[in-house]
């Protein structure tokens, strides 16, 4: 059988929970700890969405859900690693309004529950890009910066923009590019997470927060 992209990028987000899993007393005192678990969900709603695909079912409507909650779980992670006072009340407006925006859309102005929210995810990637950018400033402002390459965080953050940044512009003008092609700059951007996701459990050796 053909292996899409799709289902390798299944495959890496196991081996990142497996590698999430058994370093996890690395980072257990941290706000990273809820990460494990969501990575975890993250493969199961990739195993549900596959299931759907098989059986003859939708699955945009459990996509949507699923990238509802992705943004909002990464708002709240970074809210609990944030210092500036101003940075957390962007993360609690930002993404109330990201919220506010993603549930009118959704059941009020799309024609179809099994339509693919495009326009607010594009608005909570941007929103994400956003806060992992200030996120940075600030640690490069402080004496963190010294050790960046050994906190976890740091290739959580960087995973976070490659899979966010890589296919933002070309969803933009996505009536312009083929299907096809679409989903492998999305591949390029997951695997790319994942990787940045994956040497981080392994490689880094600090706590950022405890």
């Amino acid at each position: 059988m053909e292996l899409t992209f799709g289902d390798i990028s299944r495959y890496i987000l196991i081996v990142t929970a497996i590698v999430a899993t058994i370093t996890y007393p690395k980072y257990k005192q941290t706000p990273l700890k809820y990460l494990l678990f969501y990575i975890w969900y993250a493969v199961l709603l990739e195993i549900v969405a596959r299931w759907l695909v098989l059986e003859g079912y939708y699955n945009a409507w459990w996509y949507n859900v699923g990238i509802n909650i992705e943004i909002l779980f990464y708002l709240f992670l970074y809210y609990q690693y944030v210092s500036g006072n101003k940075l957390r009340r962007l993360i609690l407006i930002g993404g109330a309004l990201y919220e506010g925006y993603f549930l009118v859309n959704y059941l009020f102005l799309s024609d179809s529950w099994n339509e693919y929210q495009f326009f607010p995810f594009s608005t909570g990637g941007v929103l994400l890009i956003v806060v992992v950018f200030l996120f940075l400033l600030e640690m490069f402002q402080s004496d963190k910066v010294l050790y960046t390459e050994k906190y976890l965080i740091f290739w959580i953050s960087l995973g976070l923009l490659f899979y966010n940044i890589i296919p933002l512009p070309l969803f933009v003008a996505r009536a312009f590019i083929s299907g096809y092609s679409l989903m492998g700059i999305q591949f390029l951007g997951n695997i790319l997470m994942y990787f940045s996701f994956i040497y981080g459990f392994i490689w880094s050796s600090m706590k950022y927060k405890s």
